[in-house]
């Protein structure tokens, strides 16, 4: 009985000595998903109409833009949406009226990589429908 109670008077210190002497950890460096899209990005869009479209990326892939129509120049139009986190974009086509009320009227879809993004857009607004597809670029 004395030898184990001496050999548990042994190993009690080391026990305690191996889990409290351990090192302590890097602080983790995260990366945002997003910043290889994140920045302002200008391009053009082409099809039914033709015209500008230059938005912004922020850290957590939320875009914010504006659209320039060359075929209705008078018109307050802007792009609201995300791109996730594989470069899969989804904005909304926004018409803001004369109230000042927002209408989404259609949508910009496509991909992103670092520098170039592209798709299709749509303006359901129209009757029929106008459509085409869109690039841009960081």
């Amino acid at each position: 009985m004395k030898k184990v109670f001496a050999l548990l008077l042994i190993c009690l210190p080391l026990v305690i000595l191996t889990v409290s002497c351990h090192e302590e950890e890097d602080p983790i460096t995260s990366t945002s998903p997003y910043n290889n899209y994140k920045g302002s990005w200008t391009g053009t869009y082409i099809g039914s109409d033709t015209g500008e479209i230059s938005f912004t990326v922020n850290g957590e892939g939320v875009i914010i833009g504006d659209v320039e129509s060359a075929g209705f120049p008078n018109l307050d139009l802007t792009v609201s949406g995300k791109v996730n986190v594989h470069g899969e974009v989804t904005m909304n086509f926004i018409y803001t009226n004369d109230e000042n009320n927002d209408e989404i009227i259609g949508s910009f879809e496509g991909t992103m990589n670092k520098s170039f993004s592209s798709g299709k857009w749509t303006n359901t607004k129209q009757n029929p429908a106008i459509s085409g597809t869109w690039t841009a670029t960081k």
